[in-house]
């Protein structure tokens, strides 16, 4: 299945890639590398492996290393990365709403 980036998950990740630099760009680097391989392998071979986070808006979420939210939605036989996230951070709570508005071209 062809998984694509939105804008505002590849934002989420560079905010990411910052946050783990300020310690070490060899980490960082590392980091985002494994996080984006098991984002474009896992999912395109088990595009279900995430929970249904919010069924109205047929948002999944995905944890990774306990700590890092992906939230996708299936959308014309392809997986949108809408977010990825610090779990610790209020949208997580907020996307759950049924009513959510996600960064979706329509």
């Amino acid at each position: 299945m062809k998984i694509f980036l939105t804008e505002n998950a590849e934002d989420n990740l560079w905010h990411i890639y910052k946050y783990h630099a300020d310690y070490s760009h060899d980490y960082a680097d590392e980091f985002q590398s494994k996080l984006t391989g098991f984002i474009f392998t896992n999912l395109a071979q088990f595009p279900k492996i995430g929970t249904l986070y919010n069924p109205n808006q047929n948002l999944y979420r995905l944890i990774y290393e306990g700590r890092y939210n992906i939230y996708y939605v299936e959308k014309n036989g392809a997986l949108y990365i809408v977010y990825v996230l610090d779990g610790r951070m209020q949208l997580n709570l907020d996307i759950a709403d049924p009513d959510a508005n996600l960064p979706l071209d329509d």
